[in-house]
């Protein structure tokens, strides 16, 4: 599996990407981690940008359990998790599939069911007759930020979305679309942060909030002006909150 790694001091904050997304979307993250003497890790999960050649299974579960993988290759003990939007379903599975291997748990925009899981699931069943390529993927790219980027920036992004493979585009989204954890949250016994983007059209604060309620001692912030991506559409107020409470177990 592809990552890109800051080295630092353990324990290793590893960072999981979201859907048509890839470890460039944490490099911010890595850096500021790096500058503060952490180690960090931010992976290409089977079938995405990097890993496009991996094989699945591309399952939330099946997801997780590559980066358990990933993990014991690296010989790497309890790590501090963060995941963002797909890659915080991930990050659930994970920590109720491997519970003693994460200290703490960042999860970004994100949730613990799909609203409409049907109209998922057509979205996905859509994909798989179309022509895979950047025109596809733009409209994805787009429903990431509240106030898109500059063009040079969504370009990088479109092209890091095409490399997904495609059939790890459609089991992904499907099996996105089916995943329900939110009975499950009150397993996940480790501090936990929930970062929403209060105009986040997909995974709303209110499903923030529903998380928060489940999982003992969670904590939610909701950032005033972002969308779906809150790390790079407000970086600063983002690790200002998330930097204290990854580094907090050292």
């Amino acid at each position: 599996m592809h990552a890109i790694e800051k080295e630092g001091r353990p324990p290793a904050v590893v960072c999981v990407h979201g859907y048509c997304q890839s470890a460039a979307y944490w490099e911010p993250t890595l850096e500021r981690l790096a500058q503060l003497g952490a180690r960090g890790i931010a992976v290409d999960l089977p079938g995405f940008a990097g890993s496009a050649n991996n094989p699945g299974p591309y399952t939330m579960e099946g997801l997780a359990d590559a980066l358990a993988g990933f993990l014991d290759g690296r010989k790497l003990g309890p790590v501090v998790l963060v995941g963002g939007s797909m890659g915080g379903v991930v990050a659930q599975h994970f920590v109720l599939r491997h519970p003693g291997r994460v200290l703490r748990l960042l999860l970004v925009a994100t949730g613990a069911y799909t609203a409409d899981p049907e109209g998922a699931l057509a979205n996905a069943d859509a994909l798989a007759g179309a022509s895979w390529g950047e025109e596809l993927v733009t409209p994805i790219i787009n429903g990431f930020f509240w106030q898109k980027p500059p063009e040079p920036g969504l370009a990088r992004l479109r092209q890091i979305a095409a490399m997904t493979a495609q059939d790890a585009a459609i089991e992904a989204a499907r099996s996105n679309a089916r995943s329900r954890t939110l009975e499950r949250l009150s397993e996940i016994q480790v501090p936990t942060l929930i970062i929403q983007g209060r105009y986040d059209r997909v995974r709303t604060p209110e499903h923030g909030a529903e998380m928060r309620d489940r999982i003992r001692g969670a904590r939610l912030e909701v950032l005033d002006s972002s969308g779906h991506t809150p790390h790079l559409e407000e970086p600063r107020a983002f690790h200002r909150i998330a930097l204290p409470f990854l580094l907090a177990s050292r």
